[in-house]
């Protein structure tokens, strides 16, 4: 509607009252935990080695192991903020076929990422130096620590869409939606994600694990999709993990990695 005036009557955006971003938007947040490298102890840490229990062999795709991420302890998470669709005790371990980088828009990339449930560490670990590393993972074992945020959603999300912002209060929510990670990597359990490009992944992840390719339009075509979709609100964030120089790790062109799981509706 502003748009329609503007080419009316000629108006420029600067003759626009500028409303307050910042309270406009702040009832869409919500929490979320976000990781960052720390050198102090920790049962948490991207990289090095995830001390497997004997029983438990290594992911692997095709007969290659898949690269170790991180080790997350459920209850330093916790601490932070209590996720209920989470375990309250425990590690989840990270894996990732990282020579590949699978996008799992395909169902044929099922398998080529792992994440596994395992007792926590009997007691945290002292920050390693940044050159021991070791064949385990494609990181040098870095400690994690948490704290909670609050995110903002995609401005592609229609709450935001809604709003119709301007150009300069476009400009403003972008600044907003960066403020909670302090210029630091946007690694982040739970909450909206992060988006690259395009903000569809709850209903891509429904649709690639009941077996639709998601890599182009056609796909989306598909008879089975209209009663898929309403169950694409089930999925949330279990990990994203944002290209990080200090990890030496670039997904694509400077893009991120986003893990998601299902809640068990019941």
């Amino acid at each position: 509607m502003i748009n329609f005036f503007i080419r009316l009557f000629g108006h420029k955006e600067r003759d626009i009252p500028i409303r307050d971003v910042s309270s406009l938007v702040s009832p869409l947040t919500t929490p979320a935990v976000q990781l960052f490298k720390d050198r102090i102890a920790s049962f948490s840490h991207f990289g090095g080695s995830p001390d497997l229990p004997w029983n438990i062999e290594w992911p692997e795709k095709d007969g290659v192991k898949l690269g170790f991420l991180a080790r997350l302890s459920l209850e330093e998470i916790q601490n932070k903020l209590i996720i209920d669709w989470l375990p309250k005790s425990g590690a989840l371990l990270f894996f990732y076929d990282m020579e590949n980088q699978p996008w799992g828009f395909d169902p044929n990339d099922r398998g080529s990422w792992a994440v596994l449930l395992v007792p926590d560490l009997p007691a945290p670990i002292e920050q390693f130096s940044d050159e021991q590393n070791g064949n385990d993972s494609p990181f040098a074992h870095q400690n994690v620590s948490f704290r909670r945020i609050d995110v903002l959603p995609s401005w592609e999300r229609d709450a935001i869409r809604s709003l119709q912002l301007s150009e300069k209060e476009s400009d403003e929510y972008f600044k907003l939606s960066d403020m909670p990670f302090s210029e630091m990597p946007k690694h982040q359990i739970a909450g909206f994600p992060a988006t690259v490009q395009g903000d569809g992944m709850e209903l891509e992840s429904q649709l690639a694990s009941n077996g639709i390719y998601c890599g182009n339009p056609e796909g989306y075509k598909d008879p089975r999709v209209p009663s898929l979709t309403e169950s694409a609100k089930n999925w949330r964030l279990l990990l994203q993990i944002d290209t990080d120089d200090s990890l030496d790790v670039m997904w694509g062109d400077c893009g991120t990695i986003y893990f998601w799981v299902e809640e068990n509706e019941a």
